[in-house]
């Protein structure tokens, strides 16, 4: 659960991303101190998240495995937001993945897949493209600073994904 000072979308991406920066920084996505000093910094616009080359160049640069498990036949490029939820059918919303992994993920998002009881298992160069690509479709949709894009009663990052379903 996100402290009480994440209100809207845009705080929650970077209440996420703050984890993710924890976890190359400090080895664990937990690091609560540490995720809050990146939280504040993103906030106050003093620091920002790195731009989506960086995750297309640890793909490029990265072993050819599975995103997902590490496997390392039968891969194919899977579509972080799958593209019946509207995500690009670009390298920005790809990965590799086996077959098996794309086939259980179908149609979710990573947080949806992964579940809450596993939310700090997503992958580094998953999350960090979703993150991106999520915050880019929540600012075209004028939806970076709504507060429960869902509408289940609570922001969550089940509300990251819910602007892919807007456009639907």
């Amino acid at each position: 659960m996100p402290p009480r000072n994440v209100r809207t979308i845009r705080d929650l991406v970077y209440w996420e991303y703050a984890k993710l920066i924890s976890g190359r920084a400090v080895g664990d996505r937990r690091n609560y101190r540490f995720t809050m000093y990146a939280f504040k910094r993103l906030q106050q616009g003093r620091m920002t998240p790195s731009a989506i080359l960086r995750e297309n160049k640890l793909l490029v640069e990265g072993e050819c495995c599975c995103a997902y498990c590490g496997c390392t036949e039968g891969l194919q490029w899977e579509h972080i937001i799958p593209k019946s939820r509207g995500g690009p059918d670009t390298i920005d919303n790809m990965v590799q993945a086996c077959c098996s992994c794309n086939t259980r993920k179908a149609a979710m998002d990573p947080f949806e897949w992964y579940g809450p009881e596993r939310r700090y298992e997503i992958p580094r160069i998953v999350l960090g493209k979703y993150l991106k690509l999520v915050f880019d479709r929540h600012e075209a949709a004028g939806t970076l600073d709504a507060e429960d894009v869902n509408a289940d009663g609570k922001l969550d990052v089940y509300d990251l994904g819910a602007v892919c379903d807007l456009d639907e």
